[in-house]
């Protein structure tokens, strides 16, 4: 299968890397200054699959058309981004890996039924421009069609109710326990969370197969899902109260830890997040989310953290917190809990207006 990454940040890098080293084709889309400084040779650092390097071929802008196109850049890039892929490459299926609710209406609107649902679990940092360090002892994709936004996607003014019918049938793609680096944000190092009643497909979308077969290829796990509001908020559900609270405590899980009352908030955050998730008719296992976080290395960190401490921006601070205090007010749901991490948060971002490394500083609307 020929695929393209739009976004070659930690997630996009690796993924790439392991879709080219079990034999696909694979293009990255990059932003013009990280395409200078690639060699067209994608450097994996990683205790699991071993240090290795395999090609890719890099540009700036996709007229070529492919099968599958992964979208692995941040929410504040997403829009700029899409500006890259031009209408010769008619990917069969595209498959966004972004953190969020709200970016599926984006792709809808630009792909329609293309649009599959994911999200991935994994830790990838970014450290250069086609240099990746592969945290995490596992990797695994959820995918699920998209229903055009009748299963809890719901727009920012649609008051929390899924929308009419579209006259088209719609889909598209999500992750896992902190720490990616270059894209969403995804995974725990010591490997994949349980899914709390995963509900995996009967009878496969044809496509969710094809996509299933080539995460296989590449040694990514792949969990088919029949509904794609499920395959959002069980990532972020796990990933908002890690995100907000390392990044109010500017440090890995660990730091979160030692600080009893910050400690109570991160468990209050996950607590609430479900109760929005519920209301939002995703119904997510509260006690195995906590137990998570509980067993979760102290190493544990996000890359929201990671980029606010290194001055990157804007940052995906908004993209997590306002669709889920949306939907809170939107159904009457008391998040305080919520609200007080994410002011801590941005608060945090405000103070750490700092140069980002290797000139990785994102100006609003890049990409890598």
């Amino acid at each position: 299968m020929r695929h393209a990454i739009l976004g070659a940040g930690g997630v996009g890098l690796a993924l790439g890397a392991a879709l080219a080293r079990g034999g696909h084709d694979v293009t990255l889309v990059m932003r013009e200054s990280s395409r200078a400084r690639y060699s067209g040779v994608i450097d994996v650092h990683s205790g699991l699959r071993g240090d290795h390097r395999v090609a890719a071929r890099g540009v700036d802008r996709l007229d070529e058309q492919v099968d599958v196109l992964w979208v692995t850049v941040k929410a504040p890039a997403l829009r700029a981004a899409l500006d890259r892929v031009g209408p010769r490459s008619a990917p069969h299926s595209v498959v966004p890996l972004l953190n969020g609710l709200d970016h599926p209406r984006l792709l809808r609107e630009r792909f329609g039924p293309r649009q599959l649902v994911g999200a991935i679990r994994i830790e990838a940092e970014r450290t250069a421009p086609g240099k990746v360090t592969w945290h995490s002892l596992f990797a695994e994709v959820s995918l699920a069609a998209d229903d055009g936004g009748r299963s809890g996607n719901h727009s920012p003014h649609d008051n929390g109710r899924p929308e009419a019918d579209p006259p088209h049938d719609d889909e598209r793609p999500g992750a896992h326990p902190p720490r990616d680096g270059g894209a969403p944000d995804t995974a725990p190092a010591g490997g994949p969370t349980a899914h709390p009643d995963p509900h995996p497909t009967a009878h496969p979308n044809p496509r969710l197969s094809a996509l299933a077969e080539a995460l296989a290829d590449a040694g990514i796990g792949c969990v088919p899902e029949r509904d794609p509001a499920s395959v959002l908020w069980r990532k972020l559900v796990l990933l908002l109260p890690l995100a907000l609270a390392t990044t109010a405590a500017d440090g890995p899980l660990g730091v979160v830890r030692r600080q009893p009352a910050l400690l109570s908030l991160l468990r209050d955050t996950a607590r609430e997040a479900c109760a929005v998730a519920a209301a939002d008719s995703v119904a997510v296992d509260e006690r195995n989310l906590l137990h998570t976080l509980d067993t979760l290395p102290g190493r544990t960190d996000t890359s929201l953290h990671r980029d606010v401490a290194a001055g990157v921006r804007p940052t995906e601070l908004t993209a997590l917190t306002e669709p889920v205090l949306r939907r809170a007010r939107d159904q009457h749901v008391a998040v305080p809990a919520i609200a007080e991490l994410a002011r801590r948060a941005a608060e945090r971002e405000l103070r750490a207006q700092i140069p980002a490394p290797h000139g990785s500083t994102y100006r609003k609307g890049e990409t890598s």
